[in-house]
């Protein structure tokens, strides 16, 4: 590991180029270069404004960034080949836990409560179901949008589905939109609803566009949102650099998470070069402002960027990542899980970066020979299951 005084620049090193999605939680990102934070690592980091998902990964791909703010499945996706070049990626920092939910449409919320006695079955999804049972054949499906097909989201808003009895490939249809259109898609009648990142649900229930029905912590507990993905041959080549980046952000995941800090850190996020928004738009992401809606989201359903391992690479999770896509039929097998999921989530990295301890990883997270054989098939059938409280917790098991 390369040690450095702090505003000592790696000698000989180019601009470190990462690209980010106008969210809210790109805002570590932001934070490490308006703060100073890189600087003090040593990297000089140029940050690349994109428009899609599809262009941060294939701009990784081709090393026109050297890495980027991912969605948590994408270095996964990539490094099997799944929807793009296989490119090997990796990831030695989680960004964020938590800030999805599914938001519904007011005429669909209006057709809902027909087919309710109470709000647990609107939110639940059996009022859907019922719903969906009683259209004619013909009648056209259900629209419901997510931001990308190797995503949380998508994987959030099948499972829901699935658990009341909706088949999420024939009942329904989903389609990609992006985070940003997804309240005025909801408005203009374009969908019906929709799972996405925070503000956009909140946003949809002020404007009075949408009704929230569940948080992605309700259906999955605390997993991984976002992380630091790169490129593994930039990353071997520029080891030091790597490392510090991953230093940076883990000061500006701490910074962000500062209540005290939440006033000039959303002035900061609202600027043009970052979301070009309002103050106003972004206070419900971070739990500051409640919206006038249906219900309250839970305080550990919000967007966490540090504390309690948050930002550890859990190899755990691309596990519990390639057994969703298998579900959902974008992967047929893998030859060795573990050996994927530690390539990709290098948590080892995570502790040289850091200067912790090295912890005995293998039983953090290895599955046994009998367990690997099995798995993808387990996951999809239910017999193993996400913990309640989330990927941090672990799995339970069911015979």
């Amino acid at each position: 590991m390369i040690l450095m005084q702090p505003n000592t620049v790696i000698q000989n090193a180019e601009p470190i180029r990462i690209g980010f999605i106008p969210l809210i939680d790109c805002a570590p990102f932001v934070i490490a270069h308006e703060k100073g934070f890189f600087l003090q690592e040593g990297v000089d980091v140029v940050l690349s404004k994109e428009a899609s998902w599809a262009s941060i990964r294939d701009k990784v791909t081709f090393n026109l960034l050297d890495g980027a703010h991912m969605l948590a499945s994408m270095p996964i996706a990539a490094s099997l080949g799944i929807g793009t070049i296989k490119t090997s990626m990796e990831t030695s920092f989680t960004v964020s836990h938590n800030g999805n939910g599914i938001t519904i449409g007011n005429e669909l919320y209006k057709q809902l409560q027909r087919f309710a006695v109470s709000s647990a079955d609107i939110r639940s999804g059996a009022a859907l179901k019922k719903l969906i049972e009683s259209r004619g054949k013909g009648t056209a499906p259900l629209r419901f949008a997510m931001v990308y097909p190797y995503s949380s989201h998508n994987y959030q808003l099948r499972d829901w589905l699935s658990r009341a009895g909706i088949d999420s490939d024939n009942d329904v249809q989903i389609v990609v939109v992006p985070p940003v259109k997804m309240v005025d898609s909801l408005r203009q009648g374009d969908i019906d609803g929709y799972c996405v990142g925070e503000p956009w649900n909140s946003l949809a229930v002020e404007q009075g566009v949408g009704h929230m029905l569940v948080t992605g912590f309700e259906i999955w507990g605390s997993t991984p949102e976002k992380v630091f993905g790169v490129n593994s041959t930039w990353a071997e080549q520029n080891r030091g650099s790597y490392l510090a980046v991953i230093r940076a952000l883990e000061q500006a995941c701490k910074w962000v998470d500062n209540p005290a800090n939440q006033t000039e850190l959303l002035n900061i996020l609202s600027q043009s070069d970052y979301l070009n928004c309002t103050v106003e738009q972004l206070v419900y992401g971070f739990g500051s402002v409640k919206p006038k809606g249906q219900f309250d989201w839970p305080m550990d359903a919000y967007q966490r960027f540090s504390g309690s391992d948050i930002n550890k690479p859990l190899p755990s999770y691309a596990l519990w990542i390639m057994a969703q896509m298998h579900r959902w039929h974008q992967l047929d097998h893998v030859t060795s899980l573990n050996d994927l999921a530690e390539q990709v989530y290098r948590k080892d990295l995570f502790y040289e970066a850091l200067g912790l301890a090295q912890r005995n990883q293998a039983s953090e997270w290895r599955l046994s020979a009998k367990e690997e054989s099995t798995w993808l098939s387990s996951v999809a059938s239910g017999k193993i299951r996400l913990h309640p409280e989330g990927i941090l917790k672990g799995f339970d098991r069911f015979e």
